[in-house]
């Protein structure tokens, strides 16, 4: 008798969403800042899914090197509401951190 393949269920934190996209960005947080769980905040309430890929922070200042995966609409109003709390976010033009 033969087996029926199994479906592999998707990774855990794999995005939800079918179009998703994936941006590289430096976040900088201000001294009030450094301590808030920012990223954390915004890819929960976006549903998107984050990878650090450097990060400097102190007391003074934070700068955060991020991946984000996710769809276009959730990254476009995770970036917004990420300004909105205080946080400078840039493009990483380069591909510097691959």
């Amino acid at each position: 008798m033969a087996k029926t393949p199994v479906k592999k269920p998707p990774a855990p934190n794999a995005p939800k969403t079918k179009s998703a996209q994936r941006v590289k960005l430096y976040l900088t947080y201000p001294k009030k800042l450094v301590r808030a769980p920012l990223i954390w905040q915004a890819t929960r309430d976006f549903d998107l899914v984050f990878n650090i890929r450097s990060a400097s922070v102190s007391e003074e200042i934070g700068i955060i090197a991020i991946e984000l995966d996710g769809a276009e609409e959730a990254i476009e109003g995770a970036i917004t509401w990420l300004r909105e709390q205080g946080v400078t976010v840039e493009p990483i033009e380069k591909n510097v951190i691959e």
